[in-house]
């Protein structure tokens, strides 16, 4: 038999791959051994802690992906040609969305005579046994060969000229000295959810990964060994074969639960430094409330200011607030945000959530001016969709609110798929309800109210998922001036704030706070609820997928049968709410630039209202 070359198709799987090439090595003496590799582009790349479709990064990013990706590649063929020591060796390899038309497209250009594969499926697939023989071999012992008698003809089963074929690489010489350390195996290839991101030849060594663990299992139970005798000449390298991909992933999650157990410790630490700083913790908020009515029979002044509120807005003194949280019960703990922890509670039968003002560690009135804001916002505005203010504990800074059972709507789009996911005709009613919010406060005269940080997490829901739009700690008004400059005066200077990824960008750079600021963040809560998807990049993904037409792609599926030519008017409706230029964006005080919501919400009516006979009629 001719022995000029042995070609072996290798894969990331380096302990399978390792006992293979040995083998080969042993087993064809005086050949050149020569290693082949298909490459599969991924169709993810990771993004801000999450994944992204390819094609949905910008040009840049996809640069830096696949310079990655084959980097790690490069690595891996340079790790299995040192295996070899000094025998000859040359590597090949390609790019293809296509495993086995790569394999072919490898024995054609480089006239492949016989190869080494590590999958059993593989061996058997015609188009490949058209072009050489095929040796199974499996963790270094040889299970069978194909096509014994065929002789490479150059034109045996392939069609198609050389130019046609894929661009085929080989590994320069350069690499012949490289050696990867065991952490840099696999790099940039195992994401955070601890899956391995498979290339071609991943698939050409796993395709047949049940049979061979079949195998494997049968061998065991006759008591038969996987034996390397026929390569003792490299004893060295079977004394050592360890799974290294194993042993990268579990440093990885070593290193993970690592930083969890860090964070866990700095936020106790900042909790005692905080306790030593005087803070109350709801327990001891108790006590406070007995020093404070003897402070006040002292007359010792209030800790904060007093504010005049309106006579709607009852007056809760602290023992009141406790007795209605059972004493701060944590089983009665909603939540904790930036302005304090939250909690269940009930006064006068009425189910209520009462959120405490955190103080600030050293005694000042951090915290304070949120309060009073959301005090004096709160207290003039009425509207259904608005969360309602019932009462305030002018000691302590508590607020206390109508009791909102289905937590925010980010809670909701979560939830999959229990409890059932919020439908598209839910989504499209909320998404109507936010809009008339926020329509009622920039329209209130002589002062609009900007709300500033419009989000998924301040919308909350009611046992019914009737909407109410929360959380007007920085709230801002505006004076608004006669009609005749009403759009050029609704605008505030102020320190930026809000959450990154909702904030007008013009408000970040400039600091004027304007209503389409609240215009630009609510374009990115339509985006999030009709496509389900985080809000890091979204107005890019979607662009994308207009651009492409392939809306119905990334609409959110767990919502039903979106009506897919009204859903992409409204997501590019959307996608100029979020527009740099501020002038492009829509008014969401006007109706006519709101059509294709309006159209939408009819439609979700309509389907509602047929569902609701539909039951009456079945009998008739």
């Amino acid at each position: 038999m001719d022995e000029e070359e042995i070609h072996i198709a290798v894969g990331k799987n380096f302990r399978k791959e390792k006992a293979n090439i040995l083998w080969a090595a042993a087993r064809f003496a005086r050949a050149t051994i020569v290693l082949v590799h298909v490459h599969w582009p991924s169709k993810w790349m990771p993004f801000m802690g999450s994944k992204v479709l390819y094609k949905f990064a910008d040009e840049k990013e996809k640069e830096m992906h696949r310079t990655k990706e084959t980097d790690a590649m490069v690595k891996m063929l340079s790790r299995y040609k040192n295996l070899c020591g000094t025998r000859k060796v040359r590597v090949h390899y390609l790019s293809h969305d296509d495993v086995l038309a790569g394999v072919v497209n490898l024995i054609k250009k480089l006239k492949i005579k016989r190869i080494v594969i590590g999958s059993r499926s593989m061996s058997k697939e015609a188009m490949l046994l058209k072009c050489c023989q095929v040796w199974v071999v499996i963790n270094g012992k040889h299970m069978s060969t194909s096509n014994d008698h065929l002789e490479h003809t150059g034109s045996i089963g392939y069609g198609g000229s050389p130019e046609s074929l894929a661009s085929i690489h080989e590994l320069s010489d350069d690499s012949n000295g490289y050696i990867t350390p065991p952490s840099d195996f696999a790099d940039e290839i195992i994401y955070d959810d601890g899956i391995t991101q498979m290339d071609g030849t991943d698939e050409l060594a796993m395709c047949g990964v049940q049979e061979a663990e079949a195998e494997e299992e049968e061998i065991i139970e006759t008591g038969e060994q996987i034996s390397y005798e026929e390569v003792e000449q490299f004893p060295q390298e079977i004394a050592h074969q360890t799974d290294e991909i194993q042993s990268f992933r579990s440093v990885s999650e070593r290193a993970e639960e690592l930083m969890e157990e860090i964070d866990k410790l700095q936020r106790k630490l900042k909790e005692l430094q905080e306790e030593d700083h005087g803070i109350l913790s709801p327990r001891q908020k108790l006590g406070a409330a007995s020093s404070l009515k003897k402070e006040k029979s002292l007359s010792t002044p209030p800790r904060y200011p007093e504010l005049q509120l309106p006579e709607h807005i009852a007056r809760l003194s602290m023992a009141k607030i406790s007795e209605a949280t059972e004493n701060f019960n944590s089983r009665n703990l909603i939540g904790e945000g930036g302005y304090g922890p939250v909690y269940r509670g009930k006064l006068g039968g009425v189910a209520v959530a009462i959120k405490l003002l955190r103080p600030h560690p050293h005694g000042g009135k951090q915290g304070f001016p949120e309060y009073k804001q959301e005090v004096m916002v709160l207290s003039r505005v009425k509207h259904p969709h608005i969360v309602k203010l019932m009462g305030v504990c002018p000691e302590t800074c508590c607020l206390v609110y109508e009791h909102l059972p289905n937590g925010s709507l980010l809670d909701s789009l979560a939830k999959r798929p229990k409890p059932q996911p919020l439908s598209w005709k839910d989504r499209v009613r909320i998404l109507a309800e936010q809009r008339s919010a926020l329509a009622y406060l920039h329209s209130c005269r002589p002062h609009a109210i900007i709300h500033a940080d419009l989000k998924l997490t301040n919308i909350l829901l009611d046992a019914a998922n009737g909407s109410r739009l929360g959380d007007f700690g920085t709230a801002r008004t505006v004076h608004v001036k006669p009609l005749q400059d009403e759009e050029d005066t609704i605008c505030r200077r102020t320190n930026p704030m809000g959450t990154t990824g909702y904030m007008d960008p013009l408000f970040f750079i400039t600091g004027e706070l304007t209503a389409e600021s609240d215009v630009y963040a609510f374009g990115v809560v339509i985006l999030q609820v009709l496509t389900g998807l985080p809000h890091v990049n979204i107005a890019e993904q979607v662009r994308e997928a207009i651009r492409m037409d392939a809306v119905h792609c990334v609409l959110d599926a767990s919502a039903g049968s979106w009506p897919e030519v009204q859903a992409d008017k409204l997501l590019r409706l959307a996608l100029r709410c979020c527009s740099l230029e501020r002038k492009r964006r829509p008014a969401i005080t006007c109706d006519a630039e709101w059509r294709s919501l309006d159209i939408l919400q009819r439609m979700a009516k309509a389907q509602t209202k047929s569902w609701k006979r539909t039951p009456h009629g079945c009998g008739s």
